[in-house]
């Protein structure tokens, strides 16, 4: 494996601004529909990221591009994804490919203190929009007034003690080294309190928690404490975390670009990175590939 190449600063402050935008638009989703789909979360850091792929170039002299990709919607057909989101980087020096590496985002939402989030429904998905036009003949006004807590007692609830998911990742991780990390969807702080009906859009500026970034191994160590089937808290992941519980931003931009997390591949990789990424019915939902051309001289 080649050495990774000094990535200049402006292309990683770029990177970190895409990613921070990211960020807020996707938490302040959350705290404006607190019950939302995680995959629409997924679905909304993708979407945030596109305004910013055209190719651009730096100061320094790089040229920044992105190229996205949502198929979306996979895992509605089975029980599970590896990953939702691949972050791929691809960097060029003079017209020539040198160097290529990949993080792998697993994402989880937290969920309220009530658990009420919209599930998934695989009939419903396997019928497509059916659902809207053959309405429950009950009005859902009933529901209207509700109220959403987070604090740190709640749990990510689809996220459990001695899953498969959690074990076939695990597998993951020890074949190609660690490549998949846990991306958590939160509310932009704890406490946090949203009530139904809604009276206006609540804008999110700088969320101090929003979404975080562990490694699995951090997220191991809590799950290991937890009988079968059981969801780790925040509290537990806040108290448990190692080196990790970085913002998005940061894993994105000093992290998976300086090479310190991550898993470079080469020729000898393709076959694994193939597995993952090639086919339509593959464990991947999205990816978001950033390609770099470095500086002349």
């Amino acid at each position: 494996m080649t050495d990774w190449p000094n990535i200049p600063d402006d292309a990683i402050d770029w990177f970190r601004a895409v990613f921070a935008e990211a960020n807020r638009k996707v938490t302040e989703r959350l705290l404006n529909v607190p019950n939302i789909r995680e995959a629409a979360l997924d679905d909304g850091l993708v979407e945030a990221v596109i305004p910013f792929s055209p190719p651009r170039l730096l100061p320094s002299g790089a040229v920044v591009e992105m190229n996205i990709h949502n198929i979306g919607g996979l895992r509605r057909l089975s029980k599970w994804e590896t990953a939702d989101i691949a972050v791929l980087v691809f960097v060029y020096r003079a017209g020539t490919l040198v160097s290529q590496k990949i993080g792998l985002l697993q994402s989880k939402r937290l969920y309220p203190a009530n658990n009420d989030v919209e599930d998934d429904d695989p009939i419903g998905y396997a019928y497509g929009m059916n659902a809207f036009l053959r309405r429950d003949g009950k009005s859902p006004l009933g529901r209207l007034h509700r109220q959403f807590e987070f604090n740190e007692t709640c749990s990510y609830g689809a996220l459990c003690a001695a899953s498969d998911q959690a074990d076939v990742i695990r597998r993951l991780n020890e074949e190609f080294g660690e490549a998949v990390y846990y991306l958590f969807y939160n509310p932009p702080a704890i406490p946090t309190t949203v009530r139904y009906p809604a009276h206006s859009y609540l804008p999110v500026e700088n969320p101090p928690l929003g979404c975080r970034v562990y490694t699995m191994a951090d997220v191991d160590a809590v799950l290991e404490t937890l009988e079968d089937g059981v969801a780790p808290t925040l509290g537990a992941l806040e108290d448990a975390a190692g080196s990790s519980n970085w913002r998005l931003e940061t894993w994105a931009a000093d992290l998976l670009l300086r090479c310190k997390v991550g898993q470079q591949f080469g020729s000898d990789r393709e076959a694994i990175v193939s597995r993952l990424l090639e086919r339509r019915s593959g464990p991947i939902g999205a990816a978001i590939a950033v390609s770099i051309a470095l500086p002349e001289g």
